[in-house]
């Protein structure tokens, strides 16, 4: 029985170690303050499935400086299978399907805190202020896929809710985008300072 009991634990330490050793940090400086400084961070960043999942966040991110900064982002993180022809960058712009999702969270006027939602750190409590460098931590499970597939499904942590999927696809540059993402998009808890009391 101890014999038993050694050997399960054993396992369980080791299966253990190796779910450990799928998670990753991945940490942003600062939000770019233009499409240039994101592509030139996307390169650098984004050789690694977690890489380009952390990128998404980051043209998230850039929603809460102005909407054209944010569209152009995002645009640049999209895996080309979600970009087709607009305005937002020299002639690109998200596919209509990422649109509905932007249209969406335009209209709740959220962008303000919904993307740093996924930074370590930041809650609803706090309202979501958290200062640079950002922390953003992913993870891998058995059913992420293998990066010699050219898609892997990576998992980024959020606040309030069990971490969310990010599938990344890679290019012919060796940079991994996103392509699929309508999880990231789902609303997060409201920060405290936007809840109301009822007066009466």
């Amino acid at each position: 029985m101890r014999k038993y009991i050694a050997l399960a634990l054993t396992v369980f330490l080791v299966g253990a170690t190796s779910i450990q050793a799928q998670s990753k940090e991945v940490t942003i400086s600062s939000i770019p303050a233009s499409a240039d400084e994101f592509i030139q961070m996307r390169d650098r960043l984004a050789t690694t499935p977690e890489g380009g999942a952390a990128m998404l966040i980051v043209a998230l991110m850039g929603f809460s400086k102005s909407e054209s900064l944010g569209m152009q982002f995002l645009t640049l993180a999209l895996d080309q299978r979600n970009v087709g022809s607009g305005n937002a960058y020299k002639g690109y712009a998200p596919s209509s399907s990422i649109m509905y999702h932007v249209n969406r969270l335009n209209r709740q006027n959220v962008w303000w805190y919904t993307p740093f939602a996924y930074v370590e750190g930041a809650t609803a409590e706090s309202n979501y202020k958290v200062s640079a460098p950002y922390t953003i931590i992913t993870s891998r499970n058995k059913y992420s896929g293998d990066e010699s597939s050219g898609k892997v499904k990576v998992f980024v942590n959020v606040h309030g809710f069990s971490p969310r999927p990010i599938t990344v696809a890679k290019n012919d540059k060796g940079i991994w985008k996103a392509y699929e993402c309508s999880s990231v998009f789902v609303n997060v808890p409201a920060p405290a300072s936007a809840s109301s009391s009822d007066p009466l």
